[in-house]
This record gives C-alpha cells, sequence and structure tokens, in this order.
C-alpha cells in the first residue's frame, strides 16, 4: 500500500481551513508596520535574541530569505511563534511573505522548538555529500582563512571558525572541489594521530590545491605528495633524523599525549610551515611554531 497522494486531495484555494482541528492558514505578505503592530501585542514568551533577529535582518537585506514553509504562528489572534522573524522584517524594513497559521489551542505554544535545529551537516547531507560534520567543520575553516587569511593562534570552538549559514552553504561547497575527497581521507589520516580531523581535512586540501597539475583528483595512477606527505605524518613510516614532519609528528603526539587541546592554527599552519620544508628538501633539527595567526603559502612541489 503506497502512500496517499494528498497533493491530489487538495483544491487550488487561498488558504486552507481544518475545522475539526481548528486550524486556519494562508500565506500571507506581511508588512513591516504590521509586524510592528504584531509584536507589541504579542504573548509573553522567550526573550529576544538580538544576534538572531540581526542574523535574519541580513538575510532579508541581502535578499536571501525566501519562502520556506515556517509557519508565523498565532492563538486566539496573539502571535506565540516566529517573534524573530518578524522583529527582522520591523528591521529591515522588508515585507516578509510567510506562511501564517492560527490554531485554536494556546497550548501548543509549549510543543514548538522543542526539536533539533538543522545544522549545516544536515544540509550536506540532505545534498548527498558524506562525512557531513567534518566536511562542514572543514568548509567553516577554510572560509575563515579564505575572508581573513588567517586562524586565531591557539583557538578553538566557534572561535577558530566562521559559521556558514545554511542558505549559503551550497554556493559555498561548490568553491572547494575535491574537499569531500579531502574529509574522507582525513579519516584514515588521523588513526595514527588521533587529533581532530576536520583541521587535518583542511591541512591535505590545501596541500592537495598546489599539486593539482601533478597529480589530479581521482587520478589513480598519480603520485600525490600531499598524500604521501600525510601519511607520513599520520603513521610515522620511514621518518629519519632531519625530516622536518619527523618533529612535527612529535609535536603534535606530545599534545595529545599531555591533552592539551590542539588548535586548527596549530595543525595547519605547523603543518604548511612543516611541508614547504619537506618539499624543499630542507632538514630542521626542532619545530617551533610562532604566535602568529597569518597562514602561510603553500609552497608547490619542484
Amino acid at each position: 500500500m503506497g502512500i496517499p497522494q494528498i497533493n491530489e486531495e487538495l483544491k487550488i484555494s487561498d488558504y486552507l481551513y481544518d475545522p475539526s482541528r481548528d486550524i486556519y492558514a494562508s500565506i500571507r505578505t506581511i508588512h513591516p508596520k504590521v509586524a510592528e503592530q504584531i509584536l507589541q501585542a504579542k504573548a509573553s514568551n522567550r526573550a529576544i535574541s538580538r544576534s538572531t533577529v540581526n542574523m535574519y535582518t541580513k538575510y532579508m537585506t541581502d535578499g536571501c530569505w525566501i519562502l520556506n514553509g515556517q509557519p508565523i504562528i498565532f492563538s486566539d489572534n496573539v502571535l506565540i511563534d516566529g517573534q524573530h522573524r518578524l522583529s527582522a522584517c520591523v528591521k529591515s524594513r522588508i515585507p516578509l511573505e510567510a506562511l501564517v497559521v492560527e490554531i485554536g489551542d494556546r497550548r501548543a505554544f509549549r510543543t514548538l522548538d522543542q526539536g533539533k535545529r538543522r545544522s549545516g551537516a544536515d544540509v550536506l547531507g540532505i545534498d548527498g555529500y558524506t562525512n557531513t560534520s567534518v566536511l562542514y567543520s572543514a568548509l567553516c575553516i577554510l572560509e575563515k582563512i579564505a575572508r581573513d587569511g588567517e586562524l586565531g593562534y591557539n583557538q578553538t570552538g566557534g572561535s577558530a571558525k566562521v559559521t556558514i549559514p545554511n542558505h549559503e552553504i551550497d554556493s559555498i561547497v561548490t568553491k572547494y572541489p575535491g574537499i569531500e575527497e579531502s574529509t574522507k581521507l582525513a579519516r584514515t589520516f588521523v588513526k595514527g594521530l588521533k587529533t581532530r580531523v576536520g583541521p587535518i581535512a583542511v591541512l591535505h586540501y590545501l596541500l592537495r590545491q598546489t599539486e593539482l597539475e601533478y597529480a589530479p583528483f581521482g587520478d589513480k595512477d598519480a603520485s600525490s605528495f600531499a598524500d604521501q606527505f600525510m601519511d607520513t605524518l599520520a603513521t610515522g613510516m620511514g621518518l629519519q633524523k632531519g625530516d622536518p614532519i619527523l618533529y612535527f609528528r612529535n609535536a603534535l603526539i606530545k599534545r595529545i599525549s599531555e591533552k592539551e587541546k590542539t588548535a586548527p592554527h596549530y595543525i595547519i599552519r605547523g603543518g604548511i610551515l612543516t611541508w614547504n620544508n619537506w618539499i624543499r628538501n630542507k632538514k630542521v633539527t626542532k619545530f617551533v611554531l610562532k604566535a602568529d595567526p597569518r597562514i602561510p603559502s603553500v609552497l608547490k612541489p619542484l
């Protein structure tokens, strides 16, 4: 027995009304002055998040806000859900097109927003990508580097990256062809290092971008210096005194063994500096990472 084709049962209408459930729904354009009046009469509920209002305002001002099916909900003509969107409508002075729902039971407010917010990783999964948590983390770090040219020294968590809004993810991921392959390989690299996967994926991606003319992504017969570098860093196989990978690897292992948080800056900047020495066959006696947030250029293979 298949799923009923409910779209065949609906007739074209400007609204939907179900008297048995006491629910009325329609699509309306709410103008800023009307939004302001609604907010003045709203029910007393959660406090306004100014950061959320500012974020929505920017989306509306930038023309990124579209009708998405998320409703503005009223009960007894009093707003019970939608205050952030309406506040952004007022602040941006841009009319808001939205699904408006009127329900008869005020207790419905208690059940709103109990589910998990759709994350950037969720959006990537819907688009068919894999390793989405690592992929989203890597994209946020890459965008931080692209926009600022640096990563916060020794910073972890949200301060070490930018947050990509869900509506921008599709365009952002296309800016970094090959990043999904790097996220897949990163999981194998961290097995030997037991460190963070996202920064390792970014390091591999940045190194790999420098050698595409030597070994394009997907070319199984081509030798990849980046793959070799990362595999040696992860396993330690064949390392000898003077090899820059040896000292960077030892520094990472020491931090991990002492349970120090390893910031993306440490992995990515340290990895690039080590690569630049390694690709030029430069011998070193130790690994030193200065408190410089700038991400250096990656040297190409000779």
